[in-house]
């Protein structure tokens, strides 16, 4: 099923086979969960794409006006040629994130994001990254006039499948159990090759006490990528436009 206006409205109109008023097709259509994109006046979008489509291609429209703001179908024309137009028309183009992409890249990538969100939501904040990342920081944000810095580290996943949970490890050594460390975890998107609109950020002292510990020096992190009761992660999960704010706030705490 087409879910564009004029695709919707041509499915109505060859099934009623009869002129319908714009109103009537929207309320159809929308009953039928038919229009994914609907806004806040889909019947008014309904009525301005119909009345445009017919006055800019005439008689080669797929629709003609049959009375004021009611419309039919056009049976002068190849139907079916005209509605392969309409889907070949809206069709979107798939962008895909490289698959060559290594590791160190993909992380170069993440952490030049989360730093850009910082300082394209955040007041008086500074972010540095440092020349080497054996200590397991990727990102320090100091405060403006101030000498409060919180050390962060990040883990991230590239995945376009939000069905399974997100996991990722720490090295033990490297959480330090102090309000001016924190971490942040976080899912780039491979279909829409950003980082998600959700994020965690989890303060180090947080993430040392509820991590898992296992033999091998890790701690483990583990939570669904959609909120849940049960997931013991989901006070830390924000919008990725307030990490800037959960900043400033564990700054105060230093």
């Amino acid at each position: 099923m087409v879910n564009t206006f004029k695709g919707v409205a041509y499915e109505i109109l060859k099934e009623a086979d009869k002129p319908l008023h714009y109103e009537e097709i929207t309320k159809i259509a929308l009953k039928r969960g038919w229009l994914k994109t609907a806004g806040k006046t889909p019947a008014a979008t309904m009525n301005a794409q119909l009345v445009v489509d017919v006055n800019k291609k005439g008689s080669g429209s797929l629709f003609i006006k049959t009375a004021p703001s009611t419309f039919a179908l056009n049976e002068t024309i190849k139907t079916i040629k005209q509605e392969e137009e309409l889907s070949e028309e809206h069709e979107e183009k798939e962008y895909k994130v490289s698959d060559t992409l290594m590791s160190v890249q993909k992380g170069n990538i993440v952490e030049a994001r989360v730093s850009e969100l910082v300082l394209l939501y955040g007041t008086n904040l500074s972010c540095y990254r440092p020349l080497s990342d054996d200590e397991g920081i990727d990102l320090i944000v100091k405060e403006k006039g101030s000498l409060k810095s919180i050390y962060i580290q990040i883990k991230s996943n590239f995945s376009e499948d939000f069905s399974r949970p997100f996991v990722a490890t720490v090295k033990q050594r490297s959480a330090v159990d102090n309000y001016s460390m924190a971490f942040v975890f976080c899912l780039f998107d491979t279909s829409k090759g950003d980082v998600h609109d959700y994020v965690w950020f989890v303060p180090a002292p947080d993430f040392i006490r509820m991590a898992h510990k296992d033999k091998n020096d890790l701690l483990g992190f583990v939570s669904g990528k959609q909120k849940k009761d049960s997931n013991k992660w989901d006070a830390f999960m924000i919008d990725k436009r307030d990490l800037a704010g959960r900043v400033m706030e564990q700054l105060k705490r230093i």
